[in-house]
């Protein structure tokens, strides 16, 4: 099997593209990368140098029998770079895959969709899963709740705040549930899809149970062995306040979907993922405490 990916130089990607190259079900992989120095230099990786705006004019000369779309824009100030990447640049990959007969796609979206306060990140993901269900490609639509992994990806802010600091600040009263995903888990259940692929379907990537954000900083603390608590931040006015920054085009470095993230339930059901897909999802505590204590 071949396998075409975009952002392989991003978080998901990198992690993605080192688990390909061992997977005894993928012959070659095509990773698209916007500079030469981002190349991963590993067995099977054809490296394609591009990025989004270019995929309509490649002429991949090999078989591909699947893309995986990882690429996409996760700042949510601006609605023209949203539109530009997540929702063009889906529709560029949707044509790449017409133009060299790739019958597959697998495409990340974010559970992010599912929040009732939807900034332009979610709006525009939720505009490419359009694109994505009406290409006439065989499909299948996977969407990841917060991922993480040691210091990298979205908890590594909060575990540098937690070490510094004896409470975090969190947007809300921290009671909000995440259902946190760990890296091996997420790249686990990918490599599973791209070998037993189930056209159509639209399926949650999250971790083994809901936890309040405020139990999520406390598991951290745990790791570090200090008490570690949150500090509550009123989370509407804020909200509405950077709703009138982004209206006017102001980016203070944290956006109005962060805070409704922050404050909004955003879990999962993973009975049919799982059913899918049996992968071995561990408790978020249990992955942190490991990380933590072997540092």
């Amino acid at each position: 099997m071949n396998v075409f990916v975009t952002g392989a130089s991003g978080f998901v990607g990198t992690n993605l593209i080192k688990s390909l190259s061992t997977f005894e079900a993928v012959d070659n992989i095509f990773a698209l990368y916007r500079k030469k120095e981002q190349i991963a230099l590993l067995p099977k990786v054809n490296p394609v140098l591009g990025d989004l705006s270019s995929l309509p004019d490649l002429k991949l000369g090999a078989r591909i029998d699947i893309l995986v779309h990882l690429a996409g824009y996760f700042k949510t100030e601006s609605k023209k770079l949203c539109e530009n990447i997540n929702v063009q640049g889906t529709k560029n990959a949707i044509t790449l895959c017409k133009n060299n007969n790739i019958q597959k796609i697998l495409f990340f979206s974010t559970i992010n969709v599912d929040l009732k306060s939807k900034g332009n990140y979610a709006k525009s993901k939720l505009m490419a899963e359009e694109e994505v269900r009406s290409s006439g490609l065989e499909y299948m639509i996977l969407r990841p709740s917060l991922i993480y992994s040691g210091r990298s990806g979205s908890l590594g802010k909060i575990i540098s705040y937690a070490e510094k600091l004896p409470v975090v600040p969190v947007f809300g009263s921290g009671k909000a549930k995440e259902q946190p995903i760990h890296i091996e888990e997420l790249t686990e259940l990918t490599l599973a899809m791209i070998k037993d692929f189930n056209p159509g379907k639209t399926l949650y990537a999250a971790g083994k149970e809901p936890m309040p954000f405020k139990e999520l900083v406390t598991s951290i603390g745990k790791g570090l062995h200090k008490k570690t608590s949150i500090l509550p931040i009123p989370a509407k006015p804020v909200y509405w306040l950077l709703k009138l920054f982004e209206k006017i085009g102001l980016h203070p470095g944290i956006s109005s979907e962060q805070v409704a993230h922050m404050s909004e339930d955003l879990t999962a059901d993973m009975s049919e993922t799982l059913a899918l897909y049996p992968v071995d999802l561990k408790p978020f505590e249990e992955r942190m405490l490991t990380f933590l204590n072997s540092q």
